[in-house]
């Protein structure tokens, strides 16, 4: 991802409209109002979205989408739950590969060594962030669960 994807959401929902791909032009146009309430929100005047903002951003969609496919599925709506699902698909799409537990604790080693602070739970934040500026697109739940575990 060199180019980020806010600067090319046009170019992808007009695509594929000609295309005629609906579900396409749907979440494109979603990640799009996306990513103008980020621009619009009160806590993020001023500020560029990067590839780590995106990568939030695109994360949050899916699990707001796996959300409604179990509520869907629950009512019986397989319908809605699989145009979910197709969506799903799309924003997978713009993500990084997933960043592995192994991967995330050899992080942690490196930041370890190069910071040298202690292995004490007063330093959790302090070892989140580091590894998240190695590896943004890390699950933040999995980076503190490791983090955690490292520390007791």
């Amino acid at each position: 991802m060199d180019e980020l994807l806010h600067d090319k959401i046009d170019m992808f929902i007009m695509n594929s409209m000609k295309s005629g791909d609906k579900v396409r032009t749907e979440t494109f146009r979603a990640i799009k109002t996306a990513f103008l309430n980020w621009k619009t929100d009160k806590a993020n005047i001023g500020k560029e979205i990067t590839q780590s903002v995106e990568i939030q951003i695109l994360n949050k969609m899916i699990k707001m989408r796996m959300d409604s496919i179990d509520q869907f599925e629950e009512a019986g709506r397989q319908e809605l739950a699989n145009e979910e699902k197709a969506q799903i698909q799309v924003l997978k799409e713009f993500l990084p590969a997933m960043i592995t537990s192994e991967q995330i604790e050899k992080a942690f080693e490196v930041v370890q060594r190069e910071n040298g602070w202690e292995l004490v739970k007063k330093n959790m934040g302090n070892y989140i962030k580091a590894i998240k500026v190695i590896y943004p697109s890390a699950d933040g739940k999995l980076v503190s669960d490791i983090v955690k575990e490292k520390l007791q």
